[in-house]
């Protein structure tokens, strides 16, 4: 009784079975992973399962969380399981080896076995008979099998040679049909078993790597040497043996020409069209299968040996070690002080605030779009004149000033201020051609700061330093 409490508790199978939403998880194990589509991308599935849950609640209100979180709760609890894609970015789920027994327990609730099968029982006779010859370290016992089962061989081929044997009656056939499938419905379950203790194992001997005891010393020198510890592991012995046999030249060809035959045959006809599809896909499905596990195994044993040869393992063992002298210190200090001890420190806050995801709101590009249409304009021709007079007033005329500055030198004896050259040439431009006037005595005349001059303009009098300019300061300009 003790053992099954701990399983109560502790088996994903049990829980799952026991869980208010045990008849959705079991659906969608079923529906949404069948036998050739056991991997899917993460957002197919819950954009499925978000239209399903739609229909659902129009008939029942128990359904009130959304799919994401449906699936990210599925995955804590070891239902589902959430690997990286094959692009950046995605995310892919399939059921674990508790979700695909736990519906195949629901399954056989739902279609249980109504009588004893005479296949299944003659497969249990065959592999029992096939034990004790293989095992048998007796020469002459074992001797005597293998004539006893070449006489009965013998004897079905005299049977077929007069042509009076029998054939195997439908319903029979039928019968095997179902129990060959039944076994192959197993299979699934088995290599989801065995990708999990793979991975499992792969983590294992990470930590054991990072230990500096003699067992992590002994795995880190295996991995050195080149010994792939996951292959050599009894799961992935049973991986490589099934890949091996699965893609045996003359064993699937033999395995499809007897799957064709079948199907053949006038019994298939009336066996259910899933069955039939089932019976069409095995070999397929069984090669899937088993490349998917096998590939996980290379890549993690791949994996491993880099942690290994890159030096890896060395900065999280020195990592590990920092955390173990932290947590060691934390012991010492906390019979001084502790935890909830104020200390005068003070943290200063991070500019970055952490909130909830569901605060996120996407982005609709459809809110910028204008409701109105734009007004059309046609072009027209164009009055370079006017377009001059405006870009004369959205800048200073410099050409306009150093001509009347060299007109005004012209007529005078002298140098000219900016004042003389105002009075013989207004400001056409107001402020503008005083601020010109200055960059051009700036770059070309003479500024005294100690002397100034007032130049009147329409309603204001501006005070100026005085800028002197000569005969030849535009030489160079023109």
């Amino acid at each position: 009784m003790l053992r099954y409490q701990r399983l109560h508790k502790e088996a994903p199978e049990w829980s799952m079975l026991r869980a208010r939403t045990a008849a959705l998880i079991v659906a969608v194990v079923q529906d949404y992973f069948p036998p050739e589509r056991r991997v899917r991308p993460a957002a197919e599935v819950i954009a499925e399962l978000d239209e399903d849950l739609v229909q659902l609640r129009e008939a029942t209100p128990e359904f009130e969380s959304t799919a994401a979180a449906y699936v990210s709760g599925w995955v804590g609890a070891g239902y589902l399981i959430r690997r990286p894609g094959e692009t950046r970015g995605t995310e892919t789920l399939t059921p674990s080896a508790a979700a695909l027994n736990a519906a195949g327990i629901v399954s056989g609730v739902e279609s249980p076995q109504r009588a004893a099968s005479a296949s299944r029982l003659g497969s249990i006779a065959s592999n029992l008979i096939a034990l004790q010859r293989d095992s048998d370290p007796n020469s002459a016992t074992r001797l005597a099998l293998l004539n006893a089962e070449r006489d009965a061989i013998d004897l079905r081929i005299a049977e077929v040679q007069t042509g009076s044997f029998t054939v195997l009656d439908p319903d029979d056939a039928k019968e095997r049909v179902a129990e060959t499938l039944s076994l192959a419905r197993e299979v699934p379950v088995d290599f989801a078993r065995v990708r999990s203790t793979i991975e499992e194992l792969s983590r294992k001997l990470r930590a054991k790597i990072l230990d500096d005891s003699a067992d992590g010393g002994a795995t880190l020198g295996n991995v050195f040497r080149g010994v792939d510890l996951l292959a050599e592991s009894e799961a992935g012995r049973s991986v490589n043996g099934f890949y091996d046999v699965i893609l045996d030249a003359e064993q699937s060809t033999r395995l499809q020409e007897a799957i064709a035959a079948i199907l053949s045959r006038d019994f298939a006809e009336d066996l259910p069209q899933q069955e039939r599809t089932d019976l069409r896909t095995l070999l397929s499905r069984l090669e899937d299968e088993a490349a998917t596990v096998r590939q996980t195994m290379l890549l993690l044993s791949r994996s491993l040996r880099h942690f290994v040869l890159s030096r890896q393992y060395e900065e999280h063992r020195r990592l590990r070690q920092l955390i173990q002298r932290c947590q060691s210190l934390a012991v010492q200090v906390s019979a001084h002080h502790r935890p909830e001890k104020p200390v005068s420190l003070d943290l200063t806050r991070i500019g970055m605030q952490i909130r909830s995801i569901t605060a996120l709101k996407l982005h609709n590009p459809g809110e910028g779009r204008v409701p109105t249409e734009f007004e059309r304009h046609d072009t027209g021709a164009v009055d370079f004149a006017e377009l001059a007079a405006q870009a004369r007033e959205s800048d200073i005329d410099f050409d306009e000033l150093r001509g009347n500055v060299i007109a005004t030198l012209h007529h005078a004896d002298g140098p000219v201020t900016v004042a003389q050259v105002l009075d013989a040439y207004p400001a056409t431009q107001g402020l503008a051609s005083i601020v010109g006037l200055m960059v051009l005595g700036a770059e070309h005349g003479d500024t005294t700061v100690e002397h100034t001059e007032r130049v009147t303009l329409e309603r204001r009098t501006v005070t100026l330093p005085e800028i002197t300019f000569r005969q030849g300061d535009f030489e160079d300009s023109r």
